[in-house]
């Protein structure tokens, strides 16, 4: 069943602007129709954001922390850094924080469809970096799904020349985002990735790789 954007405001119990805001950054999926949006009704589900995002240097140091690599900071962004991740680890459950705080990591997502035979190929193409599902460290097995990260600059050429369509029932999911990271992608990316699926298995296993965390200090 498709909702309208102000269907799905009342069903979400935000107005209707947010709800625009929502759909513009990727967060749910939606598809447009002439000049309005229809949001499939199981976007209802999904998982409120309890916070407003990091700004996106600041999720990027975070998801660096999370991922215990190095990275030189000032004064000034140790002092947040070090709250954000007080806050963090105090959390019973982090799951919606960090999903709250990290959708500034990308500039939005594109879920798309392709012939199941066919991931493989396509995963091995250079311009997408496995994460999320598709990441060794998620210990998921997701043969017949894709997870990764494109470059805006490369989207619209990746998805050409792998035939890629919006799809009812996608099997790939990006993140597009303005610069590609490097390869291994960071555990920090791999942990707000599955956090966004909101489903149990994911759930379940982001909880076991932030319990991991070596915090650097």
């Amino acid at each position: 069943m498709q909702l309208s954007v102000s269907e799905y405001a009342q069903a979400r119990g935000i107005s209707r602007q947010r709800a625009l805001a929502i759909i513009n950054s990727g967060q749910v999926k939606a598809k447009r129709i002439g000049r309005s949006w229809a949001i499939d009704q199981v976007e209802v589900n999904q998982r409120p954001a309890i916070s407003r995002p990091l700004s996106t240097k600041m999720a990027r140091l975070l998801i660096a922390a999370m991922s215990s690599e190095h990275v030189e900071l000032d004064a000034q962004e140790r002092y947040f850094l070090d709250r954000y991740v007080g806050r963090l680890r105090s959390e019973a459950s982090p799951l919606s924080l960090l999903h709250s705080w990290l959708r500034s990591r990308q500039l939005r997502v594109v879920d798309v469809a392709a012939n199941p035979a066919d991931i493989a190929e396509i995963s091995s193409d250079v311009r997408v970096i496995a994460s999320g599902i598709s990441d060794d460290r998620a210990g998921i097995s997701a043969a017949r799904e894709l997870e990764g990260y494109v470059a805006a600059s490369a989207l619209d050429g990746f998805l050409r020349d792998n035939l890629l369509l919006e799809s009812d029932a996608p099997n790939i999911r990006l993140h597009m985002v303005e610069q590609l990271p490097a390869a291994p992608i960071p555990l920090g990316f791999v942990i707000a990735d599955l956090i966004d699926w909101n489903r149990p298995r994911e759930d379940g296993r982001a909880v076991e790789l932030i319990e991991d965390i070596q915090w650097r200090r």
